[in-house]
């Protein structure tokens, strides 16, 4: 990953990888329109002792800052988390049993000190489960957290949550159903739905009218999207479990008006990490995959029709050179997008890195890139 960040960013690497061990400075939420106003629901996490604080520029994104870093007791019984356990609870999230690596003789009552699993401390807490509970049940509450290195809210223990007010979703995210700039009536392809947010958002913006088709080619995620779009109360929404780099002949009679795509990627550009791997191989590899789809949502969009194109990381071959290929090879045209938020694409890429949107993690806490298509 070192590799990667230094071809990209040349002399900012080393800010780079600094913020991508932390959290963001903001934790953002959207606002769920179906059910309630922006202000109204502000109001709302505020009186729960929230800070929360509006965006001009996406009226339904609401932010909420990210506290630390904070000292952290090393004492205790050890408790080695894995990795995605780990970035959870460097924020403040309790762990839970099916996280956890190994924790030797760990009694319930215990303090415990939470590691990764390179040995650094995340935070402590005290065990609510013994360790032969953990490994036997390998489900439920483990470790209550009492001191993590940041603090950000526990978005999806509020009420507000479960009754579908509000979605947790990083504002480069937000930003890319706007770019898309679906419209009330339309039909709207999202290539790879999964797990709802931007297809939720979508049908906000489109105020429950027209048509929505979300695809994947994964069963269980297709029905984490289902529980989104109804606990959100999105009327809009056909969801199918298919593979859509063959929606085109699948599908031969299927055109959209606008086609999402945010397709699987390395995700190098999410915050924090503990640590993480990639190599050359599977950045490329991702790279033809994604490309994929881009020749697919050609196919199906309809002439004078809109493609975006967004990935949650920062590596040129599965950012600009996608663009690249789209214009070269699919007969799309790169046009500019609106709102943004973040910065121009790589200067070597000319013409195209003018009309591309970056959002770098040392700068918009986040790595992202969004690309907008007609074609």
């Amino acid at each position: 990953m070192i590799e990667t960040v230094s071809e990209t960013f040349h002399n900012d690497s080393e800010k780079v990888l600094e913020a991508l061990t932390r959290p963001p400075r903001r934790y953002f939420v959207r606002c769920n329109t179906h059910k309630i106003k922006p202000e109204e629901l502000k109001i709302r996490l505020q009186r729960r002792g929230l800070r929360v604080e509006s965006c001009s520029a996406v009226p339904e994104a609401l932010a909420v800052p990210i506290d630390g870093p904070f000292d952290i007791p090393t004492d205790g019984q050890l408790i080695v988390v894995d990795k995605q356990t780990a970035e959870s609870v460097l924020q403040g999230a309790n762990v839970y049993a099916p996280g956890i690596v190994d924790c030797d003789s760990v009694r319930q009552g215990d303090s415990v000190a939470i590691v990764s699993e390179f040995g650094e401390t995340i935070a402590s807490g005290n065990a609510v489960m013994c360790a032969n509970e953990i490994f036997t049940f390998r489900r439920g509450l483990a470790v209550r957290v009492m001191n993590s290195r940041f603090r950000g809210p526990q978005v999806r223990e509020l009420p507000e949550f479960a009754d579908g007010f509000l979605y947790p979703q990083s504002l480069g995210a937000m930003v890319t159903s706007r770019v898309l700039e679906p419209q009330p009536g339309e039909t709207i392809v999202d290539m790879n739905c999964a797990p709802g947010g931007k297809l939720s958002h979508m049908s906000q913006i489109m105020e429950n009218t027209g048509r929505i088709l979300g695809f994947d080619r994964n069963a269980e995620k297709i029905k984490k999207s289902r529980w989104t779009v109804a606990n959100l109360g999105c009327a809009n929404v056909a969801l199918s479990v298919h593979d859509s780099r063959y929606l085109d002949t699948d599908f031969s009679d299927l055109r959209a008006d606008r086609v999402l795509i945010d397709p699987p990627c390395t995700a190098l550009g999410l915050r924090p990490k503990v640590y993480d791997f990639t190599t050359q191989e599977r950045i490329s590899s991702l790279a033809d995959y994604q490309k994929q789809f881009v020749k697919a949502a050609s196919k199906i969009v309809k002439p004078g029709g809109t493609i975006v194109y967004s990935v949650c990381t920062f590596t040129c071959q599965e950012c600009e050179k996608i663009v690249e290929y789209a214009e070269h090879e699919c007969d799309l045209r790169v046009v500019e997008q609106e709102p943004f938020l973040g910065s121009n694409g790589l200067s070597r890429f000319g013409r195209l890195a003018s009309l591309c949107q970056r959002f770098h993690p040392h700068i918009h806490d986040v790595g992202y890139f969004i690309a907008k298509f007609e074609r």
